[in-house]
Protein backbone atom coordinates (compact mmCIF):
# COMPACT_ATOMS: atom_id res chain seq x y z
CA UNK A 1 0.00 0.00 0.00
CA UNK A 2 1.49 3.17 -1.18
CA UNK A 3 0.44 6.55 1.40
CA UNK A 4 2.79 8.99 -0.88
CA UNK A 5 4.16 9.37 -3.87
CA UNK A 6 6.02 13.19 -4.96
CA UNK A 7 8.16 14.46 -7.47
CA UNK A 8 11.06 17.56 -6.35
CA UNK A 9 12.18 19.26 -8.99
CA UNK A 10 15.79 20.89 -8.58
CA UNK A 11 14.47 24.17 -9.54
CA UNK A 12 14.26 25.55 -6.07
CA UNK A 13 12.85 22.17 -4.50
CA UNK A 14 9.53 22.85 -6.10
CA UNK A 15 7.36 19.21 -4.78
CA UNK A 16 4.65 17.81 -7.28
CA UNK A 17 2.18 15.68 -5.07
CA UNK A 18 1.70 12.33 -6.84
CA UNK A 19 -0.73 11.28 -4.82
CA UNK A 20 -3.27 13.88 -4.96
CA UNK A 21 -7.25 13.66 -4.67
CA UNK A 22 -7.60 16.89 -5.60
CA UNK A 23 -5.14 17.23 -8.52
CA UNK A 24 -2.67 14.33 -9.85
CA UNK A 25 -3.34 10.87 -8.57
CA UNK A 26 -1.59 7.87 -9.35
CA UNK A 27 -3.11 4.96 -7.31
CA UNK A 28 -1.44 1.76 -9.17
CA UNK A 29 2.43 2.31 -9.15
CA UNK A 30 2.99 -1.70 -9.91
CA UNK A 31 6.13 -0.70 -12.05
CA UNK A 32 7.69 1.14 -10.08
CA UNK A 33 7.56 -1.46 -7.68
CA UNK A 34 9.13 -4.09 -10.31
CA UNK A 35 12.09 -5.80 -9.38
CA UNK A 36 14.55 -6.66 -11.96
CA UNK A 37 18.31 -7.05 -11.87
CA UNK A 38 19.87 -7.44 -15.65
CA UNK A 39 21.54 -10.68 -15.89
CA UNK A 40 23.72 -12.04 -18.32
CA UNK A 41 25.19 -15.42 -17.95
CA UNK A 42 28.33 -16.80 -18.04
CA UNK A 43 30.25 -20.62 -18.15
CA UNK A 44 28.56 -21.49 -14.80
CA UNK A 45 28.26 -18.36 -13.61
CA UNK A 46 26.24 -14.80 -13.59
CA UNK A 47 26.53 -11.07 -14.08
CA UNK A 48 24.08 -8.70 -12.88
CA UNK A 49 23.32 -5.24 -12.31
CA UNK A 50 20.43 -2.63 -11.52
CA UNK A 51 20.63 -0.34 -14.51
CA UNK A 52 18.58 2.89 -15.19
CA UNK A 53 15.35 2.16 -16.84
CA UNK A 54 12.07 3.66 -17.68
CA UNK A 55 8.88 2.83 -16.00
CA UNK A 56 4.94 3.74 -16.43
CA UNK A 57 2.66 5.53 -14.08
CA UNK A 58 -1.17 5.75 -14.53
CA UNK A 59 -2.82 9.12 -12.79
CA UNK A 60 -5.63 10.76 -13.03
CA UNK A 61 -5.26 14.70 -13.31
CA UNK A 62 -8.13 16.98 -11.62
CA UNK A 63 -8.39 19.72 -13.27
CA UNK A 64 -6.16 21.07 -16.97
CA UNK A 65 -4.59 23.76 -15.38
CA UNK A 66 -3.03 21.01 -12.74
CA UNK A 67 -1.46 18.92 -15.84
CA UNK A 68 0.06 21.86 -17.94
CA UNK A 69 1.95 23.30 -14.59
CA UNK A 70 3.37 19.97 -13.69
CA UNK A 71 4.57 18.87 -17.75
CA UNK A 72 5.93 22.47 -17.55
CA UNK A 73 8.28 21.47 -14.65
CA UNK A 74 8.56 18.25 -16.09
CA UNK A 75 10.03 19.26 -19.49
CA UNK A 76 12.39 22.55 -17.74
CA UNK A 77 13.66 20.06 -15.87
CA UNK A 78 14.74 17.73 -18.46
CA UNK A 79 16.22 20.48 -20.61
CA UNK A 80 18.29 21.74 -17.66
CA UNK A 81 19.25 18.12 -17.33
CA UNK A 82 20.52 17.74 -21.06
CA UNK A 83 21.71 21.03 -21.94
CA UNK A 84 23.40 22.44 -18.66
CA UNK A 85 23.93 19.14 -17.16
CA UNK A 86 21.89 20.02 -13.95
CA UNK A 87 20.45 17.51 -11.12
CA UNK A 88 17.69 15.22 -11.79
CA UNK A 89 14.48 15.55 -10.43
CA UNK A 90 13.85 13.10 -7.40
CA UNK A 91 11.01 10.74 -7.06
CA UNK A 92 9.89 9.73 -3.04
CA UNK A 93 7.34 6.64 -2.73
CA UNK A 94 6.76 6.58 1.24
CA UNK A 95 10.42 7.62 1.98
CA UNK A 96 12.54 5.38 -0.67
CA UNK A 97 13.96 7.71 -3.49
CA UNK A 98 15.57 7.40 -6.63
CA UNK A 99 16.75 10.20 -9.10
CA UNK A 100 14.26 10.55 -12.14
CA UNK A 101 13.27 12.35 -14.78
CA UNK A 102 9.48 12.61 -16.46
CA UNK A 103 10.43 11.85 -19.88
CA UNK A 104 6.74 11.61 -21.23
CA UNK A 105 2.52 11.52 -20.81
CA UNK A 106 0.37 9.63 -23.12
CA UNK A 107 -3.20 10.64 -22.45
CA UNK A 108 -5.68 8.27 -22.93
CA UNK A 109 -8.78 10.02 -22.04
CA UNK A 110 -9.59 13.75 -21.50
CA UNK A 111 -13.00 15.45 -20.13
CA UNK A 112 -13.26 18.81 -19.30
CA UNK A 113 -12.20 18.19 -15.52
CA UNK A 114 -10.35 15.06 -15.89
CA UNK A 115 -7.34 13.65 -18.08
CA UNK A 116 -6.03 9.98 -17.60
CA UNK A 117 -3.19 8.67 -18.76
CA UNK A 118 0.57 7.17 -18.46
CA UNK A 119 3.58 8.97 -17.40
CA UNK A 120 6.89 7.63 -18.20
CA UNK A 121 9.23 8.09 -15.61
CA UNK A 122 13.25 7.13 -16.34
CA UNK A 123 14.71 5.98 -12.91
CA UNK A 124 18.13 7.00 -12.54
CA UNK A 125 19.64 5.14 -10.05
CA UNK A 126 18.74 1.66 -10.69
CA UNK A 127 18.07 1.69 -6.70
CA UNK A 128 15.83 2.86 -4.29
CA UNK A 129 17.54 4.78 -1.16
CA UNK A 130 16.28 5.48 2.68
CA UNK A 131 18.25 7.30 5.52
CA UNK A 132 17.96 5.12 8.27
CA UNK A 133 17.79 7.67 11.58
CA UNK A 134 21.38 9.00 12.31
CA UNK A 135 23.33 7.34 14.86
CA UNK A 136 26.10 10.13 16.57
CA UNK A 137 28.84 9.75 18.51
CA UNK A 138 30.72 12.58 20.50
CA UNK A 139 33.61 13.98 20.64
CA UNK A 140 36.05 12.93 23.85
CA UNK A 141 35.10 16.40 25.10
CA UNK A 142 31.73 15.64 25.89
CA UNK A 143 32.79 12.42 26.98
CA UNK A 144 34.96 12.45 30.12
CA UNK A 145 36.43 9.64 31.70
CA UNK A 146 37.17 7.13 29.34
CA UNK A 147 39.74 4.61 28.41
CA UNK A 148 42.11 6.00 26.03
CA UNK A 149 43.80 3.10 24.68
CA UNK A 150 43.32 0.44 21.70
CA UNK A 151 45.12 -2.70 22.00
CA UNK A 152 46.59 -2.49 18.16
CA UNK A 153 49.58 -0.08 16.80
CA UNK A 154 47.79 2.77 14.93
CA UNK A 155 49.24 6.48 15.02
CA UNK A 156 46.89 7.60 17.55
CA UNK A 157 45.14 5.93 20.56
CA UNK A 158 41.57 4.75 19.00
CA UNK A 159 39.24 5.03 21.75
CA UNK A 160 35.18 4.89 22.19
CA UNK A 161 33.64 7.84 22.68
CA UNK A 162 30.68 6.01 24.31
CA UNK A 163 31.31 3.10 26.58
CA UNK A 164 30.87 -0.25 24.14
CA UNK A 165 30.69 2.30 20.96
CA UNK A 166 29.01 0.73 17.89
CA UNK A 167 27.60 1.56 14.63
CA UNK A 168 24.62 -0.82 13.18
CA UNK A 169 23.17 -1.88 9.71
CA UNK A 170 19.76 -3.34 10.34
CA UNK A 171 19.97 -4.18 6.46
CA UNK A 172 20.56 -7.64 5.02
CA UNK A 173 23.66 -6.83 2.95
CA UNK A 174 26.43 -3.93 3.52
CA UNK A 175 24.91 -0.55 2.77
CA UNK A 176 26.00 2.81 1.60
CA UNK A 177 26.48 5.67 4.04
CA UNK A 178 26.76 9.30 5.00
CA UNK A 179 29.59 10.48 7.35
CA UNK A 180 29.72 13.92 9.16
CA UNK A 181 33.36 14.49 10.91
CA UNK A 182 33.22 17.36 13.42
CA UNK A 183 36.38 19.47 13.86
CA UNK A 184 38.70 20.15 15.21
CA UNK A 185 40.67 16.99 14.68
CA UNK A 186 43.47 16.50 12.59
CA UNK A 187 44.06 13.28 10.29
CA UNK A 188 40.44 11.80 11.08
CA UNK A 189 40.21 8.18 10.97
CA UNK A 190 37.26 5.51 12.28
CA UNK A 191 37.52 1.87 12.55
CA UNK A 192 33.79 -0.18 11.86
CA UNK A 193 34.05 -3.95 11.16
CA UNK A 194 37.47 -4.69 9.94
CA UNK A 195 37.67 -1.02 7.33
CA UNK A 196 39.65 2.03 8.38
CA UNK A 197 38.13 5.30 7.33
CA UNK A 198 40.54 7.61 7.10
CA UNK A 199 40.34 11.54 6.07
CA UNK A 200 44.36 13.03 4.85
CA UNK A 201 42.96 16.95 6.35
CA UNK A 202 42.64 18.54 9.32
CA UNK A 203 39.05 19.93 10.05
CA UNK A 204 39.53 23.16 12.05
CA UNK A 205 37.05 24.46 14.85
CA UNK A 206 33.43 24.53 13.73
CA UNK A 207 34.12 23.34 10.41
CA UNK A 208 32.60 19.42 9.04
CA UNK A 209 33.31 17.15 6.39
CA UNK A 210 30.41 15.43 5.23
CA UNK A 211 31.17 12.33 2.71
CA UNK A 212 28.63 10.29 0.96
CA UNK A 213 29.25 7.05 -0.34
CA UNK A 214 26.15 6.15 -2.35
CA UNK A 215 27.26 4.90 -5.86
CA UNK A 216 27.04 7.45 -8.63
CA UNK A 217 26.62 10.21 -5.77
CA UNK A 218 29.94 10.05 -4.04
CA UNK A 219 31.80 13.23 -2.79
CA UNK A 220 33.45 14.45 0.30
CA UNK A 221 33.15 18.35 0.87
CA UNK A 222 33.68 20.79 3.87
CA UNK A 223 31.85 22.84 5.19
CA UNK A 224 33.25 25.93 6.94
CA UNK A 225 32.14 28.04 9.92
CA UNK A 226 30.83 30.88 7.60
CA UNK A 227 29.22 28.18 5.34
CA UNK A 228 31.31 28.44 2.39
CA UNK A 229 31.77 25.09 0.81
CA UNK A 230 35.04 23.07 -0.55
CA UNK A 231 35.56 19.72 -2.28
CA UNK A 232 38.01 17.75 -0.56
CA UNK A 233 37.63 14.54 -2.70
CA UNK A 234 40.92 13.56 -2.78
CA UNK A 235 41.53 13.96 0.81
CA UNK A 236 39.85 10.01 1.40
CA UNK A 237 41.77 7.47 2.13
CA UNK A 238 41.50 4.26 -0.86
CA UNK A 239 43.97 2.10 -0.19
CA UNK A 240 44.10 -0.78 -2.32
CA UNK A 241 40.19 0.06 -3.31
CA UNK A 242 37.33 -1.94 -1.70
CA UNK A 243 37.30 -4.92 1.03
CA UNK A 244 41.13 -3.48 1.28
CA UNK A 245 40.60 -2.46 4.73
CA UNK A 246 41.87 0.75 3.89
CA UNK A 247 38.87 2.18 1.93
CA UNK A 248 36.69 5.40 2.76
CA UNK A 249 33.53 4.38 0.69
CA UNK A 250 33.90 0.79 2.05
CA UNK A 251 30.09 0.02 2.57
CA UNK A 252 28.89 -0.45 6.17
CA UNK A 253 28.33 -4.46 6.73
CA UNK A 254 25.11 -5.86 8.20
CA UNK A 255 24.53 -6.55 11.35
CA UNK A 256 26.58 -4.66 14.95
CA UNK A 257 30.17 -3.81 14.88
CA UNK A 258 32.35 -2.14 17.49
CA UNK A 259 33.37 1.24 16.34
CA UNK A 260 36.69 2.69 17.53
CA UNK A 261 38.13 6.16 16.67
CA UNK A 262 40.50 8.90 18.69
CA UNK A 263 38.45 11.39 20.27
CA UNK A 264 36.22 13.71 17.75
CA UNK A 265 32.76 13.75 17.03
CA UNK A 266 30.98 11.97 14.08
CA UNK A 267 27.69 11.20 12.57
CA UNK A 268 26.91 8.54 11.17
CA UNK A 269 23.67 7.54 8.39
CA UNK A 270 22.78 4.60 7.26
CA UNK A 271 21.60 4.66 3.16
CA UNK A 272 19.38 1.90 2.56
CA UNK A 273 19.37 0.63 -0.96
CA UNK A 274 16.65 -1.77 -2.42
CA UNK A 275 15.45 -3.02 -5.84
CA UNK A 276 11.80 -1.47 -5.51
CA UNK A 277 9.92 0.33 -2.55
CA UNK A 278 8.61 -2.01 0.51
CA UNK A 279 5.01 -3.09 0.02
CA UNK A 280 3.89 -2.51 3.25
CA UNK A 281 5.36 0.48 5.43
Amino acid sequence: MMHTLTYTSPRAGTVIDLADPEGIMCGQILELRTRAWEAELGYRSLRATRPAKTVKVTGLVYGIPALEKAEELFDADMCAYLNDAAKPGVITVDGWSQTCLVVGHEPDYVSPVLVRGDFTVALLDGVWHKRDDVQHFWSEALQPGLDLDYPHDYPHDYLPTTRNATVANDAASPMPFELVVYGPVSQPAIIIGGNRYELHMDIPSGSYVTVNSVEGQRSIVMTAENGDITNVFDKGERGSGINGGNYIFQPLPAGEHQVRWNGFGFDLTVIQERSTPPWWN
